[in-house]
């Protein structure tokens, strides 16, 4: 069943930029929400991890943790938070309520307060394209701002 774009944007993102919700469309819903958040567990834990949008891998299982849950749970003393409330809080990074959760919050104030910077709460996943018709190297990042250039010409033509 075809819903079109507009239902696939139909979610409450924090963002301050349409670049954003255009990277969600190609990465998933919050992907630019929580690739920003492992760009802050990087700034926090020290463990450097690819800033994907994917908090937790397909396969979720608490037993086998992903790069993201690894690095933060690194942190879990300082976050005063069980690797099982972790995982929890990963998987609700699927939706709106992820902002809400302690771990989000901590990781937050932990990572500002290492680096000294505001750090910023959406962030264009790194997340190359590939596929059989695909013949150059394409990123989600190219994709972004290609439609975001388009959308502000036809903001400017109107």
């Amino acid at each position: 069943m075809y819903f079109g774009v507009a239902h696939l944007l139909d979610y409450r993102a924090p963002y301050d930029s349409y670049l954003y919700r255009f990277a969600d469309f190609n990465a998933g819903q919050y992907a630019s929400r929580n690739a920003a958040f492992q760009n802050a567990v990087s700034a926090a834990s020290g463990i450097p991890l690819i800033a994907d949008g994917a908090l937790l891998p397909h396969d979720s299982d608490p037993d086998s943790p992903g790069a993201t849950e690894l690095a933060v749970r690194s942190m879990a003393v300082r976050l005063k938070m069980s690797n099982g409330a972790i995982h929890s809080a990963l998987a609700d990074g699927r939706t709106k309520g992820f902002e809400a959760t302690p771990l989000y919050q901590r990781v937050f104030a932990m990572a500002e307060q290492r680096s000294g910077l505001k750090l910023a709460r959406a962030q264009v996943p790194r997340i190359k394209l590939g596929g059989p018709k695909i013949k150059r190297s394409l990123t989600t990042d190219w994709y972004a701002h290609r439609v975001d250039d388009r959308f502000k010409r036809c903001l400017s033509a109107s």
